[in-house]
């Protein structure tokens, strides 16, 4: 291997690393970084594929995107309103993310050294954004709730980055605080990493988004648990409390400094359960949902929400009729008043849940197309409360919808090979009990956060997070490998 194509590799995956979290404009996409390690690979000869090409993960990968190529193919026929490029568009942004983590992961293998180095840059790319982003004239109101600033992506994922971002510098200070006894290195390197989780915690808290608390506050601790039970049967160090306690204090600070923030996302929650309860009883009672009061009023959205479904439309130029007659079945839920704010984004998310759910029961196998769910969303004419949404809000809906239970499975046997192989380095010792933990603890905030909104694919800047972490995992499967096949 050529040190200076090595060179040319990292700096790609540099670039990757530091913008992984953040968009500054100016072109400065992350998966560029992405594209320039991949064109380092295509001269590093025949190597590089022979070894990707005996991962067991890289096969069910290809087999994976064969069918998505095809499959493209059947959604327009499924749904006509959408073309085959639209189609392929979409599956473009997943087979991106495959073929990226099998990009990094080769070259990680190769110089695996370069791992703590690129996460780091990740956490440091998210705040040196929000450093940039943050609208500091309007500090007050952010941290009263009243503002919810973007920090130039999304608040949902900026609050999954932020999450993802803050559990690796916990990370980092327990690793400082076990590895570091002593020393002047040892205070800076627990400076940077108390800063460093500060920093995230306060954007997780701005970004408002409580699918990423949840995600946050359930797989951290998991984590945690895990890495406690799993480091007795290795012999390791014990556990330092020190470095979790003083997280924990900071994190209790930090959210009783923004008490106003939930506040304001968890206003009228008391109204929720109780309406319902009662909903559920008169759909138990009279086998269909009671019309709630923005259902019989005029919507403020759409005409067609408010008028009987025998008097809606036969169907929109170039929705099939199948679309139009089935968008009847899926009333408007009567179980959350949209008007009340802490409650509207979860009224939003309960319509779209149900649409999903029925249009999954119409084609359960092969799904509608993954370019299909807004042509779907517009034929249900759902009162939405004046917004325009493209997907369900869950990006496991959004795969059962869209490719159906055959293309959901495929993904979910991708997923389970490439969590298989970061066991199996484990297992072998060629990864650290920490360094695991820290890989896990940041898939599960991915998973968690995703069963509320759609961030696996759409968006290059939660692509390019995944392309780092579980190129890691296929860089150890990889190593192990190699290591498999020097000792036979």
């Amino acid at each position: 291997m050529s040190p200076r194509l090595l060179r040319v590799a990292l700096c790609g995956l540099g670039f990757l690393a530091f913008f992984a979290m953040t968009d500054f404009g100016l072109y400065l996409r992350p998966e560029s970084g992405a594209a320039i390690a991949l064109l380092a690979m295509l001269f590093a000869g025949w190597a590089p594929w022979r070894e990707l090409k005996a991962l067991p993960v890289v096969r069910v990968l290809g087999i994976f995107i064969a069918f998505l190529l095809v499959h493209a193919a059947y959604a327009t026929w499924v749904v006509p309103q959408t073309d085959y490029s639209g189609q392929l568009s979409i599956v473009a942004k997943l087979v991106r993310l495959g073929v990226f983590c099998c990009v990094v992961g080769w070259w990680l293998s190769i110089h695996p050294r370069a791992i703590p180095g690129l996460l780091g840059l990740m956490v440091l790319g998210l705040l040196v954004a929000v450093l940039y982003h943050m609208p500091w004239h309007s500090l007050p109101g952010i941290w009263d709730g009243q503002v919810r600033p973007r920090f130039g992506i999304p608040e949902n994922l900026s609050g999954q980055l932020a999450a993802v971002g803050g559990w690796l510098a916990m990370c980092l200070l327990i690793g400082v605080w076990r590895d570091h006894p002593r020393g002047q290195r040892r205070g800076w390197l627990i400076a940077a990493g108390l800063i460093a989780y500060a920093g995230s915690f306060c954007v997780l808290l701005f970004s408002q988004s409580r699918g990423a608390w949840l995600a946050f506050l359930s797989a951290t601790p998991v984590a945690i648990l895990g890495y406690w039970l799993t480091r007795r049967p290795r012999g390791l160090r014990s556990l330092p409390w020190q470095p979790i306690a003083l997280v924990a204090v900071i994190s209790v600070l930090l959210t009783l400094a923004a008490w106003d923030i939930f506040s304001v996302r968890f206003a009228g929650a008391d109204r929720l359960l109780p309406v319902a309860e009662e909903a559920s009883t008169s759909v138990a009672a009279t086998g269909s949902p009671t019309p709630s009061p923005d259902a019989t009023a005029p919507a403020r959205n759409s005409t067609a929400s408010a008028e009987p479904a025998a008097a809606r439309p036969a169907g929109n130029p170039g929705i099939p009729a199948a679309v139009s007659e089935a968008s009847a079945d899926v009333p408007p839920t009567s179980t959350i008043d949209t008007t009340v704010p802490g409650n509207k984004a979860i009224g939003i998310r309960m319509r779209l849940y149900e649409l999903g759910v029925a249009r999954f029961k119409e084609r359960p196998l092969l799904g509608w197309g993954l370019d299909s769910t807004p042509v779907l969303i517009d034929a249900a004419h759902l009162d939405l409360a004046g917004e325009h949404h493209v997907h369900l809000h869950n990006s496991y809906l959004d795969a059962l919808v869209g490719i159906g239970l055959v293309g959901s499975l495929l993904l979910l046997l991708v997923f389970a090979m490439v969590m298989r192989e970061l066991y199996l380095a484990w297992r072998t010792g060629i990864i650290s009990t920490a360094s695991f933990w820290a890989l896990i603890g940041c898939v599960g905030i991915v998973l968690v956060a995703n069963s509320f909104d759609s961030l696996l694919w759409r968006f290059e800047y939660a692509r390019a997070p995944q392309e780092l972490l579980f190129g890691c995992c296929i860089a150890y499967a990889l190593i192990r490998r190699r290591g498999s096949a020097a000792g036979a």
